[in-house]
């Protein structure tokens, strides 16, 4: 009879056992706020702001070892990114229509 192969526990090893996710995790939640508060722009900036500074520290950190949810923080960077594009995007849209007068299509 022979004894069974060793366990070694799951693929990749196990995670550090102090890994500081808490970065990564509130970037990417701020993130995703950030996009449907631009309706209040003075709320959704800020949020996406420090969605983007928490991804970057979060990012560090995974790369450094010192967390394992690179993915979130990535994805707090994505939204933040996203939301202060939108930003951009309405401010400018806002800017060009109003002064629009659909009136004036009325000679073509």
């Amino acid at each position: 009879m022979s004894t069974p192969p060793p366990y070694y526990g799951p693929p990749g090893g196990m995670p550090p056992s102090g890994a500081d996710n808490n970065q990564g995790l509130i970037a990417m939640i701020l993130g995703i706020v950030s996009i449907p508060a631009l309706c209040c722009f003075y709320l959704g900036v800020p949020l996406a702001i420090a969605a983007i500074v928490l991804g970057f520290l979060g990012k560090q950190k995974a790369e450094q070892g010192r967390a394992t949810n690179r993915g979130q923080a990535i994805a707090g960077i994505a939204c933040g990114g996203a939301a202060l594009v939108l930003t951009v995007v309405f401010v400018i849209l806002g800017l060009v229509l109003q002064d629009f007068n659909p009136q004036d299509f009325q000679n073509f």
